[in-house]
């Protein structure tokens, strides 16, 4: 005489439990492609900003009578290296305008192609705008402080994005003395 055996093949219990623990895992690895697509778009962002803040002081370095609001590097020193009144101070609001003298007029064009640049290669999210402002630096005398702000994507523990920012000083070279 056979014995029979009970145990035939898979149950369909079995069968959903494992359908179960596939589905988890699964959706585990696409939480995680979602989750770094996110941070790399916010990496590219951040390093957009950095890169187009790190282009103003370029510009600064080539404009140094701009730098210091003088007409020409020659004058630098009558100011004794203030860069309070210089044609580089932006508020965030309004790109000073001015013709008078070509460090102004050079300075404004590289203020206005900064902002464009800013505009244009940054990708804020949410439609929201990218802040940027250089300021005399209060710690620093001689010293411009520039800073770029942008909406970040990732909410933080309370599910609010706030804002990323970018600040650095720059310190221009004072002009070789004759």
């Amino acid at each position: 005489m056979q014995v029979m055996s009970r145990q035939r093949g898979v149950s369909l219990i079995e069968v959903l439990v494992a359908i179960v623990i596939f589905s988890v895992g699964v959706l585990g690895i696409a939480l995680m492609q979602i989750k770094g697509a996110q941070f790399a778009k916010q990496s590219g962002i951040r390093t957009v900003g950095v890169l187009q803040a790190r282009s103003l002081a370029e510009a600064m370095r080539a404009n140094p009578a701009g730098v210091y609001g003088v007409l020409n590097v020659d004058a630098i020193p009558s100011v004794n290296n203030s860069v309070a009144g210089s044609y580089y101070l932006y508020d965030g609001v309004d790109v000073p305008s001015c013709t008078a003298n070509a460090a102004c007029t050079q300075a404004t064009a590289d203020l206005k192609a900064w902002l464009a640049q800013l505009q244009n290669g940054t990708v804020a999210p949410n439609g929201t705008a990218v802040l940027a402002t250089v300021a005399a630096s209060t710690t620093k005398a001689g010293t411009l402080t520039v800073t770029v702000s942008w909406n970040g994507m990732i909410p933080n523990s309370a599910g609010v994005t706030t804002n990323d920012t970018y600040q650095f000083d720059f310190q221009p070279s004072p002009p070789p003395q004759s």
